[in-house]
């Protein structure tokens, strides 16, 4: 279950049906570990399938949202590491966590201020819902270090902003201030750095109230829609449909239009 919970570098509170899940590393503008990586992946699988979850919300602790991967922070083994150690390591960590990310039905939505660097950035993009500061400045560090995209930003970028400003991002490492991110349609929306907070946790709450069952499955419904042929798309929408309305907050719907009142959905 999704609990609260407070491990190095990380806290998650779980309030009226908001996990909210903070990177606490502001000394390290909240670069993830690969201790981080994994808890991070675990509180979200947990989150799935936790019924007092209805929506996840991301943020970080302090000025920025996430520097990426931690690279100054890792420990040098004592072993020397045989060849192919990075890929298998990633195989339990970003691997695991950008999947995931992505394929749970909760919804989830990022804030962020600052920096949001390469794994930050990936987590900025792979949101269903991204409010971030107009001056926040996305970045794929990548090139500029040696080495080629990673942590699926090369998938998402180019599905968020197309082939030639995903080139720009990730080929030239160009920074992205979130005014422009908008602008792209890399994120949902760009407000001023003191708004970014309130109006996620607004977003947040809103997701939170509304039918969880439904939103969880459209949710699905756009990831695939990607890869699917229309009949393969329209079988799964009729699935969808066949789910949805066998829940409670169908029902509460239906009783609401009759008494000509808002809905009360209880995520069920």
């Amino acid at each position: 279950m999704a609990r609260d919970k407070n491990t190095e570098g990380l806290r998650a509170e779980n309030s009226a049906g908001v996990l909210t899940v903070t990177l606490d590393r502001p000394e390290r503008r909240n670069a993830l570990s690969e201790e981080m990586i994994r808890e991070l992946a675990t509180l979200l699988e947990d989150a799935s399938t936790d019924g007092s979850v209805r929506v996840v919300l991301l943020r970080g602790e302090g000025d920025h949202f996430c520097s990426g991967f931690d690279l100054g922070g890792s420990r040098r083994p004592e072993v020397p590491a045989r060849a192919g150690s990075t890929q298998r390591r990633m195989r339990t960590s970003v691997s695991r966590l950008m999947p995931t990310l992505l394929d749970i039905q909760t919804p989830v939505v990022v804030a962020a201020r600052g920096w949001a660097a390469g794994l930050g950035l990936a987590l900025v993009l792979a949101a269903d819902f991204a409010v971030v500061a107009e001056d926040a400045r996305l970045w794929a560090p990548f090139t500029g270090l040696g080495f080629s995209a990673d942590s699926g930003t090369s998938w998402l970028a180019t599905r968020m902003v197309g082939v030639a400003r995903a080139k720009e991002m990730l080929m030239l490492g160009r920074e992205v201030y979130g005014a422009e991110a908008a602008e792209w349609g890399a994120v949902t929306r760009a407000v001023p750095a003191d708004r970014v907070e309130e109006e996620a946790r607004a977003l947040a709450e809103e997701l939170a109230r509304s039918a969880t069952v439904a939103v969880g499955l459209t949710k699905a419904l756009i990831h695939r829609s990607a890869t699917n042929s229309i009949e393969q798309q329209l079988a799964e929408e009729a699935m969808a449909v066949e789910v949805s309305s066998r829940s409670e907050d169908f029902k509460a719907a239906m009783r609401a239009r009759l008494e000509g009142v808002d809905p009360d959905f209880t995520g069920r």
